[in-house]
Order: structure tokens, then C-alpha cells, then sequence
């Protein structure tokens, strides 16, 4: 819906629907965090315990996923968008894992 006081800002306030950088850029700070997070997540984790935690967080996307009500093609993008992330974040983990035992 146009506003008048908001279309006579001009530049970022005016517009009503943040650009496709705009997206990509918080999209890809979010996804910064996630890995960073998931990395430490994962590290704290000795190597029985990580296979139980990368179990429930899958089940956990799965059940996000279905309570979404995704159509199949988008559940199974999200899924393997998720997979990905966490197979990126579990070989991070390990290669920081390495990295301290060698510095010891």
C-alpha cells in the first residue's frame, strides 16, 4: 500500500519492499551466525554425543518443515539447504577440534 509521508522520504525509507541485496545480505549474515553457532555447538560435543545432536536437529527441520506446511519441492530444498549447513558446520567443528589438539 503507498503512503504518502513514507513515498516522499525518498531513498531506503521510501521504499515499500527491501531489494533483493537487501534479502541476500541479512540472509547471508543469518546464515554466518548459524554456522558459527553450529560449529561451537558441535565442538562442545564429544563424538557420541555429536551423532545424537545432528539426529535431533534433523528431525527438528523435519518437523519445522511439515508444521509449515511446505509443499514437498520447498521441504525438500529446506531440508537439503539444512543438511548442507550442517554438514558444513560438523567438518568446521572437526577441522577446530584438530586445530586445538595440535596447538597443544
Amino acid at each position: 500500500m503507498l503512503r504518502a509521508k513514507r513515498d516522499s522520504l525518498g531513498g531506503a525509507a521510501s521504499r515499500a519492499i527491501p531489494s533483493l541485496g537487501d534479502v541476500e545480505g541479512r540472509m547471508m549474515i543469518l546464515e554466518l551466525i548459524a554456522l558459527t553457532a553450529l560449529t561451537r555447538l558441535i565442538g562442545l560435543h564429544d563424538v557420541g554425543e555429536r551423532g545424537d545432536l545432528m539426529k535431533a536437529m534433523r528431525h527438528a527441520i523435519d518437523r519445522k518443515c511439515h508444521d509449515a506446511r511446505l509443499c514437498g519441492t520447498d521441504t525438500e530444498s529446506a531440508e537439503k539447504y539444512a543438511e548442507g549447513l550442517l554438514a558444513c558446520a560438523q567438518e568446521q567443528a572437526i577441522d577446530l577440534e584438530k586445530t586445538r589438539k595440535h596447538a597443544c
